[in-house]
């Protein structure tokens, strides 16, 4: 059995969903292989700085029980970081992939950004006719921006543009508008074409355009990268490059195999990725109405019960005052989340604390305190603890994981890793962002009862 970890930080839940699910599909159809995903939840680049204990689930990998690694994330898991765990796995003679980013000694899978920009843009703009182009980029810092602002330079040199303008911003819908609003101010020299560094700031231009008298694509052209549903469901939709993330997981995962096995793989490898010319740059597509019904109707179901589901998951948490009744809801809801097994851990130092303050994140030792799916012979005890066992096992010795796929995600409470969630699968959740509200309403409810016990037992309550 060759085993994969597959390490993983990035806060866009559309994009990471598609990883996992399509890694789940690709272990499913393998008898040969087993895959653990550590699963970090990256913070939102803009907002947030991502602190030490975000990478803490990471040290629960132990990179020599492994065949073969995979390292997917946004630029927030800063790169240093990643190549520690290249340097580490290939000291141990493990193959490694990584996914998007180019680290030193890893093959590098992923999309080729320049290219398909510069094709895109040869595209739009030799189809069209449009002589003012301008793009738009991401950080300036990113690799993946960089790439694409050079296939637009070198694309309008092809066509004898040299004329191509570069206005710098970030990935997010609101730098869109502020670039806009920025050309308004000299509305003479408007581009009659903006290609952005992605979907985000595309529909933020598209938007603030169309809201200054501005018609898209009469008037100006707007394309974006990703195909991500917020271009898909905007009016008109956004001309893009859909870069299938399942795709490249494929090409990753049968990378990292076929490494496993000795065989050889280029150092870098490009997915396939493909064109969606549509309304936003003059292309005859399917109507806002249909792209809105194709994109959100098989969902709008799934979602209203999954809003359901978090409200009464968060209404029984507020009403539960013990430990045992946040984890007997915790193992109720759990079988909502279409996953066959289901196991939640806590340290033992947060759940038994020998001084104020002491939790940290994964000491040596771990509790099992729910569980759902096959029945375990294990009693529980009035915390609701099944037994104790070797954090790095993640799960105790009485569990066999012998599944295809698992999913291993914190449980956080400020800057500490308290606890983890091992899942078999992928929960359906995950794609709609469910998943990481249902593991902070867990992990905030166990800490709340939690320090309530230990105000009681300082207060000689019990």
């Amino acid at each position: 059995m060759k085993r994969i970890a597959f390490l993983s930080f990035d806060w866009d839940y559309e994009i990471i969903s598609e990883y996992y699910l399509g890694l789940w599909e690709l272990s499913r159809q393998r008898d040969d292989v087993q895959v653990i995903i550590f699963n970090a939840f990256g913070y939102f680049y803009a907002r947030t700085k991502p602190k030490e204990s975000s990478f803490k689930i990471f040290s629960l990998c132990n990179l020599e029980d492994y065949d073969g690694v995979i390292v997917q994330g946004n630029r927030t898991w800063p790169p240093s970081y990643r190549q520690q765990i290249v340097d580490r796995a290939l000291a141990l003679g493990k193959p490694v992939v990584s996914i998007n980013y180019d680290l030193d000694g890893a093959h590098s899978v992923g999309t080729d950004n320049y290219h398909e920009e510069y094709e895109l843009v040869r595209r739009v703009l030799t189809d069209s006719g449009r002589r003012r182009p301008a793009f738009v980029s991401g950080l300036q810092t990113s690799i993946e921006s960089q790439d694409r602002e050079r296939g637009f330079r070198d694309a309008c040199v092809s066509l004898g543009m040299a004329n191509g303008r570069v206005f710098p911003a970030n990935w997010q819908i609101e730098a869109g508008r502020a670039v806009v609003q920025r050309m308004l101010k000299s509305p003479q020299d408007l581009p009659d074409a903006i290609f952005c560094c992605n979907d985000d700031v595309a529909v933020g231009v598209q938007e603030t355009l169309e809201a200054a008298g501005a018609r898209v694509p009469d008037d100006v052209m707007v394309t974006g990268f990703d195909n991500r549903s917020v271009g898909k469901l905007a009016t008109p939709r956004i001309t893009t490059v859909d870069r299938d993330y399942r795709g490249i997981m494929s090409v990753a995962f049968d990378a990292v195999v076929r490494l496993i096995d000795g065989g050889e793989v280029p150092e870098r490898v490009f997915s396939p990725a493909r064109h969606v010319l549509t309304a936003s740059c003059g292309y005859a597509s399917s109507s806002a109405h249909t792209v809105r019904q194709q994109a959100t109707g098989a969902d709008d179901d799934a979602i209203k019960h999954y809003y359901e589901l978090l409200g009464d998951f968060q209404t029984s948490m507020l009403d539960a005052e013990e430990l045992h009744s946040v984890l007997e809801n915790c193992e109720r809801f759990a079988r909502e989340l279409d996953c066959p097994n289901t196991f939640v851990s806590l340290n033992e130092s947060y759940l038994h604390p020998r001084q104020v303050g002491d939790s940290g994140s994964y000491g040596p030792t771990s509790c099992l305190v729910a569980r759902s799916g096959p029945a375990l012979t294990l009693p529980c005890d009035a915390n609701h603890v099944y037994t104790t066992f070797p954090t790095s096992a993640l799960v105790p010795s009485e569990v066999v994981l012998d599944g295809c796929l698992y999913l291993v995600s914190p449980l956080r409470h400020n800057e500490d890793c308290v606890g983890m969630l091992v899942t078999e699968g992928i929960p359906s959740v995950m794609g709609h962002g469910f998943f990481v509200l249902f593991l902070n309403t867990l992990s905030a409810s166990i800490d709340a009862v939690r320090t309530t016990q230990l105000l009681r037992n300082a207060l000689g309550g019990g």
